[in-house]
């Protein structure tokens, strides 16, 4: 993980023998129908705790026949999870943010031919038209389910649901912040920690979003009061995305 999103938890000592016994143990893999091999999760990003795991991905030949009995070992005392991909269907296949978000936190372990780095370099990187997407939604649907849908709940007499908006609404205002800082959405295990690590962020964001968040009730005067704080970080991006997408709001609001 690049120092931006560190984890203060790490223990050095744990990810250099994780780091170890998973170099070790691909050992076995290193052959002819393995494309390339990838560490993924907590190794690749620099981190190690008592609930990490050890990811690697296994990328093969179409034709290759891997024997795994299952994709969870135990060596070493370290759980090993083993991904296991076929390289010609990654190239043809969509992957999704989740999985271009773990990728793009990886090490590249093993790669011959410099094929795996090719797949990667196509397949990752945050496209221009998604990212104008990410930043237009973002917007939009994150003002309609924090002002809109809450208030709709409440006239139908669900005042958990009302709250529950606000969930929705954050993870789509959270697309956004990701979009604004050209980066790729993080997975959602690790979505708000990445946020607040982001450098491009509404001023007074970090107080502002504990006022969101906050749920003292489940009352009309809570979805107020946490709207409020919430349009304060709103306000500030809608000029950014503008500049940005080269239209205003309305306009926006309606391509939504």
């Amino acid at each position: 993980m690049s120092a931006q999103f560190s984890i203060a938890s790490s223990d050095p000592s744990q990810l250099e023998k994780a780091s170890q016994v998973a170099k070790e143990f691909v050992q076995q893999y290193m052959r002819e129908d393995i494309i390339g091999i990838v560490f993924l999760g907590a190794i690749a990003r620099g981190y190690f705790d008592h609930a990490a795991d050890i990811d690697i991905a296994l990328f093969k030949k179409q034709a290759a026949t891997i024997p795994l009995t299952t994709n969870f070992l135990k060596v070493q005392g370290f759980e090993i999870h083993i991904h296991l991909e076929d390289f010609d269907s990654g190239i043809q296949l969509l992957w999704d943010m989740s999985k271009r978000w773990t990728y793009s936190q990886c090490q590249v372990y093993c790669d011959p031919k410099g094929l795996i780095t090719q797949l990667l370099q196509e397949k990752v990187p945050l496209k221009p038209e998604e990212r104008k997407w990410l930043l237009m939604s973002g917007l939009a649907l994150s003002e309609w389910y924090i002002n809109s849908l809450t208030h709709l709940w409440v006239e139908r007499g669900n005042m958990i649901s009302a709250h529950h908006m606000f969930d929705q609404g954050l993870n789509y205002f959270f697309d956004l912040l990701f979009a604004i800082n050209n980066e790729l959405v993080a997975d959602m295990k690790w979505r708000y920690y990445c946020v607040e690590k982001l450098q491009r962020l509404p001023l007074n964001f970090h107080e502002r979003i504990k006022d969101v968040l906050l749920l003292n009730a489940f009352t009309v005067e809570e979805i107020e009061r946490r709207k409020g704080a919430f349009m304060e970080l709103w306000q500030q991006m809608v000029p950014l995305v503008e500049q940005e997408v080269k239209l205003p709001y309305v306009e926006i609001k309606n391509l939504v």
